[in-house]
């Protein structure tokens, strides 16, 4: 993929990647947005852009950021 089809997500304290959104086959426009968390891929879901691929993910890790530290306290 050339690097704008492709852009990936990664805890920098770790360099374990928690996210991928990535242009699905080589002739479409449709980009799809997976997150990685305890060695599980999930799709999120299929988008038009990669901007709004790039969004799910950041919204995904926002949410359950905000999520563990309510659990922790």
């Amino acid at each position: 993929f050339p690097s704008h089809d492709i852009v990936f997500y990664y805890r920098e304290e770790t360099g374990l990647i928690i996210g991928l959104s990535h242009r699905l086959g080589t002739q479409g426009v449709v980009y799809l947005s997976k997150v990685y968390r305890n060695n599980q891929e999930m799709a999120l879901g299929q988008y038009i852009t990669i901007d709004h691929a790039k969004r799910a993910i950041e919204n995904y890790w926002e949410i359950e950021d905000r999520t563990l530290l309510s659990n922790e306290s």
